[in-house]
């Protein structure tokens, strides 16, 4: 397989532009607040959503700076969701480095992510009133919300099903991840045909793209996985990788799970049995199997589209969201 490297070297200048148009919206005047936002804008990460808008604007023909701007919108309101997250859950780490809340509180770590959100909008008022991308960007934004406010919700929730959780994911990862592709493909193209093969191939790679993060959760090591592992677990959350395990376990093994995700469980308890869970039903198997049928159904999607060099990326990237580390 590839690696994420030689996937993304057909568009290594478009990326190089982002960056700088990351950096040129969110600079301040005032050199604390500039400071903040560069510690979570600078922080990196592979850059997943806007290699896609700049992709799926090359397999539909665009090749013009403007899904540069859109990449860098799509990369800010990822990185304010990632903000708030990080205040909700109390987080220490995000990417190797101290989350803004540990470093300077969540007050500064909640209007930062406002900040964020604000520069998203300065960015898409100077884009005309018919431009799709408003439509498309307020529609992912308020689905993100109610994804986050459903997921808080349910959190505890034993019985929560793999229907609902996917339905959860759809909102709070997914639609992000397609938002990305449907703005690349608007830029070169209005085939009807077109734009929704690169809106459901955003829609799988997303699914498939958080049941891997929930597999990590538990599977990889904290310096490689960039955060604490098992934080789910700590939180009481129930993902992908859990929901499976209750679903295939005996009613003792339930019993004892459904203990162990309380919070007040002793941590290493609770990690210890999850483990042998995870071992003696192939949870992880199982889990990396489901993501794998996402990827090929997004793969599959791409056939209407041309046989580029962008296409060919595209498919390839799908593989890597399900086969990557961290």
């Amino acid at each position: 397989m590839s690696s994420f490297k030689q996937i993304v070297e057909l568009i290594a200048d478009d990326l190089t532009a982002v960056e700088a148009k990351l950096t040129e919206q969110t600079a301040s005047e005032y050199s604390f607040v500039d400071m903040a936002v560069q510690h979570v804008v600078e922080g990196g990460g592979k850059r997943l959503r806007p290699i896609l808008v700049v992709l799926s604007a090359k397999v539909c023909g665009y090749e013009g700076s403007d899904a540069h701007t859109l990449a860098a919108v799509v990369e800010l309101i990822h990185v304010a969701s990632l903000v708030h997250d990080d205040v909700l859950d109390e987080a220490a780490i995000r990417r190797g480095r101290e989350t803004l809340q540990t470093k300077w509180g969540n007050k500064v770590a909640v209007l930062v992510g406002d900040y964020l959100h604000a520069r998203v909008l300065s960015m898409l008022v100077a884009r005309r009133a018919d431009d799709p991308a408003m439509a498309i960007l307020a529609d992912t934004t308020q689905a993100m919300c109610e994804g986050e406010v459903i997921h808080a919700y349910k959190s505890g929730d034993f019985d929560i099903s793999e229907n609902e959780y996917l339905k959860i994911i759809s909102f709070k990862t997914g639609k992000l991840i397609a938002a990305s592709c449907t703005l690349g493909a608007h830029l070169g193209t209005t085939d009807k045909q077109q734009l929704e093969a690169l809106t459901t191939y955003g829609q799988q790679i997303g699914t498939a793209f958080q049941i891997v993060d929930d597999v990590l959760d538990f599977t990889e090591d904290a310096d490689k996985l960039g955060k604490n592992a098992f934080g789910d677990l700590r939180e009481g959350k129930l993902t992908f990788p859990i929901i499976y395990a209750r679903s295939v376990c005996n009613d003792a093994e339930k019993q004892t799970l459904e203990k162990v995700l309380n919070p007040n469980t002793d941590e290493a308890e609770a990690i210890a049995f999850v483990e042998s869970l995870f071992q003696q039903y192939g949870v992880e198997t199982h889990c990396l199997k489901a993501a794998q049928g996402y990827a090929n159904r997004a793969k599959a999607a791409l056939a209407v589209l041309p046989a580029t060099p962008a296409r060919r990326a595209l498919e390839q990237l799908a593989d890597y969201v399900v086969a990557r580390e961290s």
